[in-house]
């Protein structure tokens, strides 16, 4: 048996014969509570009193994964996180920012963008992280992440929106658009595509699309809502592996409320009047914490970290930052003999660090903060030097100074009278803002910058269209033409003294045009188009092809085991089971056993020799484990004839 998820349960070994179906729960637990429930109901209160029972001195709460939920159910509680610790110990954001690096895979990154921002702290340099730029990096264009996985792409949007992304940014729309196309023919989602719809999956997806500005009554979400409500069960629950359990609830809410909604509402009952808050609060023991399922603790501190966020109505994400008003503009880096980049970006702050590892923050938008993010968007390198007179662009890409030459800059072709690290753009003159192009350049001071334009950049084969080359002259301030300027087409050509050349191309090309000139700094790019376009050579072409495999995937067998006759003290042969990791990542698995048998199996169940529950195993790619199976007939058990059970194996990603 092979399946593949974020969590990965797999029910691998059936104990006999059949599984414990839970009873049905009883009425209304919130008969005389309103929701959404406030701080300081019981039910919130307490729970939250567990988890502050569970910090450690380091601020953890069970383990990093938890403690950044945890932080965005502090929050949703309108609690800080950071007043969160132990005495004078370090808070729960302190622990999440020493422990930054662990966070190593597309989905940590997400988790943590929103808890960090759910801490009202910077998700760009937490813990000396830009997890916004680690998670960006993970969009292809399309989606993020993982091509076969949909919950990254999810959690992926309501981190980027958590993070101030705007709703209308390229990234979130190709996005969302990639999450609609995966919708199934049920209304519901899973976690990866093409897989079966399950409840928590389709909660999640919800919750991103309104994040991202979908409309609560667009088709999509009434579609995924009557999906979730078609897995209701009496109990008022949601249907998860044949029974409800918190987690799932707790998401589900999530995306009711999150699509305006009320839970508790009379839409929201099942058959026997219960609503899905009653079934969440079934779950709640008497300390606060909650069960994933009744009798099934499993990370009491997780699942209570799901349960606080929905029991006061606040979905997920729990908070968004406002976004910082940044100055967009082009960048064009000319190196010795080509260009190195160009592209635009968008600057806001920076931190720049000079050659010796100083650290100089630079609270605006500045020349150089844009060189900084054109090196983080181009792959490049660049070295700043600080100097008595500021910091000094010393080299970029390997290039370094020679002689009178060396890195300069212009803006909007002006040479500006100031470095670029207090040039702030949009503000400082010369030139007069608004600013739209920092030009870095490889040369003399006062090298004059080029400039080319086409008369036509469509053309037909043999069709002559003219290039004109024109020089900045700073002395007077205007575009004069430039003679014997190169220019740099199919072929080189060189201009005449109005600065114009003539260019024929007796064949279908897409060609990039620029000009050149000793002493001056090379011209910008212009795109024409001779014919159909394209190279003007031969072509060839490669098929490409991948056999991709799941991220979680483990396969178990035997798939059932009878472990004979047996009687009070009785202790079975071993029987061995071998569980062999299928998919693409390590993963750490563990077990739970389930019984009808009046706790037979839960109670004697032993792997290696242990009680089931502390087992743990971790498996690399492709390998596989040997695990021996017994089981212990408790002294006091009474019952007789023929029990059942399940034991289940669960992976997920290995620490």
């Amino acid at each position: 048996m092979r399946v593949k998820a974020k969590s990965v349960t797999i029910i691998a070994v059936l104990l006999v014969c059949a599984l414990l179906l839970p009873a049905l729960l009883p009425l209304s637990a919130l008969a005389s509570t309103t929701y959404p429930l406030q701080p300081t109901d019981t039910e919130v209160a307490s729970a939250l009193d567990y988890l502050r029972g569970e910090q450690g001195a380091d601020g953890c709460i069970s383990d990093f994964a938890t403690s950044a939920w945890a932080t965005m159910a502090i929050a949703a509680a309108g609690e800080d996180p950071h007043d969160w610790k132990v005495g004078s110990n370090p808070s729960i954001v302190d622990y999440l920012a020493a422990n930054a690096g662990d966070a190593t895979s597309v989905m940590d990154y997400e988790r943590m963008i929103l808890a960090i921002a759910a801490a009202d702290e910077d998700p760009t340099d937490f813990g000396g992280v830009d997890f916004v730029a680690l998670l960006e990096a993970a969009y292809d264009g399309t989606q993020i992440g993982d091509a076969s996985l949909v919950n990254d792409d999810f959690w992926g949007v309501m981190a980027l929106i958590s993070a101030g992304e705007s709703q209308s940014s390229q990234n979130i729309a190709n996005t969302v658009a990639f999450i609609k196309s995966n919708q199934n023919g049920d209304g519901g989602w899973s976690w990866g595509v093409g897989q079966d719809s399950d409840v928590d999956d389709t909660a999640a997806a919800v919750m991103a699309l309104i994040a991202a500005g979908e409309p609560q009554g667009a088709t999509a979400i009434q579609n995924a809502l009557a999906y979730i409500k078609s897995t209701q069960m009496d109990s008022g629950g949601f249907e998860s592996w044949g029974a409800t359990n918190s987690a799932s609830d707790s998401w589900a809410i999530d995306a009711i409320v999150a699509a305006g909604q009320d839970p508790t509402s009379v839409s929201w009952e099942s058959g026997t009047g219960n609503n899905p808050v009653d079934d969440l609060l079934t779950f709640q023991n008497p300390d606060g914490s909650f069960n994933w399922q009744s009798g099934t603790p499993s990370n009491k501190a997780l699942m209570t970290a799901y349960a606080i966020p929905a029991l006061l109505g606040q979905p997920y994400p729990v908070k968004v930052l406002e976004p910082v008003e940044g100055v967009s503009v082009h960048v064009r880096i000319e190196g010795q003999n080509a260009t190195i980049w160009s592209g635009d970006v968008t600057v806001t702050d920076s931190t720049i660090t000079d050659d010796l590892g100083g650290s100089h923050y630079l609270p605006d938008p500045t020349a150089l903060g844009a060189m900084d993010e054109a090196s983080q968007a181009g792959g490049f390198t660049y070295v700043v030097q600080d100097t008595a007179y500021g910091l000094y662009l010393y080299s970029v890409n390997g290039e370094e100074p020679e002689g009178m030459s060396g890195w300069m800059y212009r803006v909007d072709y002006s040479s500006p009278m100031v470095g670029c690290a207090d040039f702030i753009l949009n503000q400082t003159t010369p030139p007069n803002p608004p600013h739209e192009e920092v030009l870095f350049y490889w040369g003399a001071w006062d090298a004059p910058p080029l400039k080319i334009a086409m008369d036509k950049t469509e053309v037909a084969v043999d069709e002559e269209f003219a290039a004109t080359v024109t020089y900045y002259d700073d002395s007077t301030q205007a575009w004069a033409p430039l003679d014997e300027a190169t220019v740099h087409a199919d072929v080189d050509y060189l201009t005449g003294p109005d600065g114009t050349a003539a260019i024929s191309v007796d064949h279908d090309a897409t060609l990039q045009v620029f000009a050149e000139k000793d002493g001056f700094i090379r011209s910008g790019k212009v795109t024409v188009t001779i014919g159909e376009g394209g190279g003007p050579g031969s072509q060839g072409e490669v098929t490409l092809g991948a056999t991709i495999i799941p991220a979680i995937s483990i396969e178990v067998e035997p798939s059932a085991i009878d472990f004979g006759e047996l009687g009070p003290r009785d202790t079975s042969d071993p029987h061995p089971i071998t569980i062999t990791n299928a998919g693409a990542w390590t993963v750490l698995v563990t077990a739970e056993a389930t019984d009808d048998a009046e706790n037979l199996f839960v109670a004697g169940l032993n792997l290696d020799g242990s009680l089931w529950d502390l087992f743990e195993a971790t498996i690399t790619r492709d390998n596989s484990q040997e695990t021996q199976v017994t089981l212990t007939v408790p002294e006091d058990y009474a019952g007789i004839g023929e029990m059942a059970g399940t034991l289940i194996f669960w992976a997920t990603e290995a620490p």
